[in-house]
């Protein structure tokens, strides 16, 4: 007897897992062809080189007035260039200080770049940022990509040369050379020198090709290649910042949403690092290593080696492999960074500013029952992620200060403080500086940008400003937290990951800076094996000195049923004695050592008994 099998739910099972999968399929497809276009963007923009930002159908034109500001000329432009058919919007970013355009298709942003361009310069603007706003630079900016992938070219030509002059067996310059350009490279102090005489990127270009031309003549192409490595880690950390401002163009930047430029005088100076007091310090018993070296040995060569051994490049590389890293996490989660200096400093970070409204649920802000969010849950004032949050901060050793929150007793018990609800914002935070603390400050502003919150949110070593719903967006953070607290909470759990780095980096450093005087004090380095490059702290050894019987002319004894022994007079597993030997004794029959030889019997009968 036939029994009927009901086949529609395995057919609806199927096709639901197909349509899944073809869904999943096709995100995967479009989230790879928009990345794909927004490196393209990127790439573009930095081998253009022009002054302003493209993307698209958007354009952002870097406007500025000679004397005085360019906000109402730029907002007159912005309605003249709203009668061209190509244009769909165009306004006057305050924050960024940019023409914000929006076309009608890619291929009109040319034509309407050269026009927006002639009504500037004919209301009397010029064209480029304010050299002086080294704080409000843009965020889609590609002179970073531009400096660091120079910079691997650089590496690269650099090792090219090395591997060149190797082949070509050309000798190699000093090691006097090396060790000075690597002085110079890791010093602090000669680093913030050149960074005020030719800014940020100057600095980094005329350290990499210092540090590519030495080691190329000195024939060390490691050291390039490492440093390429690492460089390859911070390009792929500049393109994905980059990359990430284009994916939140259309909520951050809007015409009727408040942008707010950084106020000037507010931010505090960088602290000084422990990667970079370490490179301070090693600099200085580098060269006391080498003044002792050269005293003693009176070689330079050994001086240059003493130098070398002494780079605290670990104590470098490890801290800036971890931003780099870091960085292009907080890109790929949708986290604006606008400063990755601002942001090395979470490492030293020891105390936490949240202001009360950084707190606060934003379900229960449109309104609805008094009782009920909008969703229908039941509403609740602290924000779900404010718990984490806080939770964080103690594990990463942070004093915990909530400023204006006496009305959230529930969430205020957990902070170490609770600033007086009528104190500015501004003034706590600087009371803890003065205290000698490292500041992070986190703060979610009002859709007017109006208060003492916006004014005192950059005062923060690390300010990281909420900018989900329609707040305001305060330019002068460090970082925009678009997803709210559950990004700062991804902020706030890099703290201990990255003082862990550092410490890891500086010990290496130590430990190699010990093993290599060891090196040094013993008069060179071990010897390589054939077929291998020397590193930037290697160099040639020298071949051991010669015994009287291994010169020409003298041959050590040939012991009956033995290997003969390869340099010395005396076979390896013979005992040495004191007591006369008979003559001839272990020489075969028919051999004699040469007249005058010291392994003649004549020279061993001539010794002094011992």
């Amino acid at each position: 007897m036939l029994t009927r099998f009901d086949v529609a739910p395995l057919v609806g099972a199927m096709a639901g897992a197909a349509a899944g999968a073809a869904r999943t399929t096709a995100q995967g497809v479009t989230s790879v062809y928009d990345t794909t276009r927004r490196v393209r963007n990127v790439a573009r923009n930095a081998l253009t080189g022009g002054q302003h930002w493209k993307a698209g159908q958007r354009v952002h034109l870097a406007l500025r007035r000679a004397e005085g500001d360019a906000g109402a000329l730029a907002r007159r432009l912005a309605g003249e260039l709203l009668d061209h058919p190509d244009v769909l919007m165009a306004y006057w970013d305050e924050g960024l200080s940019r023409l914000v355009i929006t076309t009608v298709e890619d291929a009109a942003t040319d034509r309407v770049t050269e026009r927006a361009t002639e009504l500037a310069a004919r209301l009397g603007l010029d064209e480029g940022a304010d050299p002086e706003a080294h704080e409000t630079s843009h965020p889609g900016d590609p002179g970073e990509v531009r400096v660091t992938a120079a910079a691997i070219l650089l590496d690269a030509a650099g090792a090219a040369g090395a591997l060149a002059g190797r082949s070509l067996r050309l000798p190699p310059t000093s090691r006097i050379v090396t060790a000075t350009v690597t002085l110079l490279r890791e010093n602090p102090r000669f680093r913030a020198l050149l960074r005020k005489r030719f800014g940020r990127s100057g600095m980094e270009l005329v350290l990499a090709a210092g540090n590519a031309a030495a080691h190329g003549v000195g024939q060390t192409p490691l050291a390039l290649v490492l440093d390429g490595v690492l460089r390859g880690a911070q390009l792929t950390e500049a393109v994905s910042r980059a990359a990430a401002f284009e994916a939140l163009h259309d909520d951050i930047c809007l015409e009727r949403r408040t942008s707010l430029p950084c106020p000037t005088g507010t931010r505090p100076p960088l602290r000084v690092t422990p990667a970079q007091e370490y490179a301070s310090h090693a600099s200085t018993g580098s060269l006391a290593g080498a003044a002792a070296t050269l005293l003693v040995t009176h070689d330079a060569r050994e001086a240059a080696e003493a130098v070398l051994a002494g780079s605290p490049k670990a104590a470098r590389y490890g801290p800036a492999a971890f931003n780099a890293t870091l960085g292009a996490f907080l890109a790929h989660a949708g986290i604006l960074v606008r400063s990755a200096d601002r942001l090395r400093q979470l490492e030293i970070a020891d105390a936490l500013v949240l202001h009360a409204d950084a707190l606060r649920s934003r379900r229960s802000r449109s309104g609805g029952d008094s009782d009920s969010a909008p969703d229908g849950l039941p509403d609740d004032p602290v924000d779900p992620f404010a718990e984490a949050v806080l939770d964080a901060a103690r594990r990463a050793g942070l004093h915990v200060v909530i400023a204006g929150g006496s009305d959230l007793k529930d969430i205020t018990r957990l902070a170490d403080e609770v600033a007086p609800s009528g104190t500015p914002f501004a003034d706590v935070v600087r009371g803890l500086q003065d205290d000698g603390r490292v500041v992070v400050t986190v703060a979610r502003l009002d859709e007017s940008g109006a208060g003492h919150v916006a004014a005192g949110l950059p005062a923060g070593d690390v300010a990281i400003a909420l900018t989900d719903g329609r707040t305001a967006v305060s330019w002068g953070a460090d970082a925009l937290a678009p997803g709210g607290l559950a990004d700062v909470w991804r902020l706030l759990t890099a703290i201990p990951a990255a003082r862990r780095v550092g410490r890891r980096s500086q010990t290496l450093a130590r430990a190699g800076a010990a093993l290599s005087g060891l090196l040094v004090a013993r008069g060179g380095q071990a010897p390589r094996r054939p077929g291998r490059w020397p590193s930037a702290g290697t160099r040639p050894s020298t071949s051991p000195p010669r015994t009287p019987c291994s010169s020409a002319g003298s041959k050590p004894p040939a012991w009956p049923g033995r290997p003969r022994p390869r340099r010395g007079c005396t076979s390896p597993g013979t005992p040495w004695s004191p007591m006369r030997p008979r003559p001839g004794w272990g020489e075969p029959a028919g051999t004699r050592s040469p007249a005058g030889s010291p392994c003649s019997p004549t020279a061993r009968d001539s010794r002094p008994p011992a």
